[in-house]
């Protein structure tokens, strides 16, 4: 893996539990900076070909559930059947984080997905 995608990685981990940190917080504004700014490093690894698509996949099958779970919802679309294993374990934790993979397991389940891309 390159120095690169491991950068795109580290931040969009960063990235992803800083969003989650905002959500609890109820700091909409910052949630949002956070989620822009996690779409822009989906973006960049997956310009990064199938190296960076490959770095992605793996931090589903990260130890930090809110990683694991930020990772399987940008890669749904392109395997589902492996994100859905991921979002549907974390949506057996407490709070608002097993909510919110609940809702994502919910809308992909009755066709209501979106893909955040």
């Amino acid at each position: 893996m390159s120095d690169k995608i491991s950068l795109l990685l580290k931040r969009f981990a960063v990235a992803a539990v800083a969003h989650h940190e905002a959500l609890e917080a109820m700091d909409e504004d910052r949630a949002n900076a956070h989620a822009r700014m996690i779409t822009g490093l989906y973006k960049a690894l997956l310009r990064e070909g199938e190296a960076g698509q490959d770095g992605l996949l793996t931090l589903t099958e990260s130890a930090v559930p809110v990683v694991a779970g930020m990772a399987a919802v940008y890669l749904m679309h392109l395997y589902p059947e492996r994100c859905l294993i991921v979002l549907r374990k974390i949506a057996a934790e407490p709070g608002l984080l097993g909510f919110r993979a609940g809702v994502a397991v919910e809308r992909w389940e009755t066709g209501d997905w979106t893909p955040l891309t």
